[in-house]
């Protein structure tokens, strides 16, 4: 019954893709056709699921460890803005290519919950986080419950600050609207967008952190600036 109402959604609701307007299964399910979804996924900037974000040398991190399935080109900015920006759903799951690799990562100590880190104040829902399709893979297929004690509290937007203020102004942008939960010893995995500077991760990481939480690990879409670590560099 399912795959008859698909069908009829793409009947009536054809979904092209973003890249080159052709429609076909994978644009459907990915925002890409299938020639675009194999010329990506094969591009030298692609990794073989997510890999691990070269931790800052500047500065002391409240998270363990932090990874990232994409690293950021021309292409995948684009796209990356056309599903935050422009309501294009569909690229989400693009973006999580690789997400059955994620339990590998942490065999050995597997977190307890997971936090999506907001990117704006609650002055009104939005259609959708960036992350759904993670969420609901992490929810139905790895039994994560969701912490949605977390809040921005700052209607500034991170993306528009200079680096040097992206620390100052992730010291107040975040707050637990709850108290009453149970975190003491606990490993918490955190999902964000894109990496930049990784201040707004590692502040939520330090407020977990107080709250009695034991572990954090970070997974993250995209990463962007210039980092270089083991051969990888990546230029945003």
């Amino acid at each position: 019954m399912r795959g008859v109402f698909f069908s009829l959604l793409t009947f009536l609701f054809p979904k092209y893709c973003i890249h080159c307007g052709r429609n076909d299964f994978f644009s459907e399910l990915l925002g890409l056709c299938k020639p675009c979804t194999k010329l990506e996924s094969m591009g030298k900037h692609r990794r073989n699921g997510p890999v691990p974000i070269p931790k800052p040398k500047d500065r002391f991190l409240f998270y363990e460890d932090s990874y990232s399935f994409q690293i950021r080109n021309d292409w995948l900015k684009e796209l990356f803005l056309s599903l935050k920006f422009q309501n294009e759903k569909q690229i989400a799951r693009f973006f999580c290519i690789g997400w059955k690799r994620l339990p590998k990562l942490w065999k050995e100590d597997p977190p307890d919950f997971f936090s999506l880190v907001p990117s704006k104040a609650k002055s009104g829902p939005r259609p959708y986080h960036a992350a759904w399709y993670l969420r609901n893979k992490l929810i139905q297929c790895q039994n994560l419950r969701e912490d949605t004690s977390l809040r921005k509290i700052s209607k500034d937007k991170q993306s528009e600050k200079p680096f040097e203020d992206r620390f100052f102004h992730a010291k107040k942008a975040f707050e637990f609207i709850k108290s009453d939960r149970i975190i003491e010893g606990l490993h918490v995995l955190l999902v964000d967008d894109i990496f930049t500077t990784g201040a707004s991760l590692n502040e939520i990481a330090r407020l977990y952190k107080l709250r009695g939480a034991r572990k954090v690990t970070c997974v993250v879409f995209m990463l962007s600036g210039v980092i270089e670590s083991n051969g990888c560099s990546s230029q945003g």
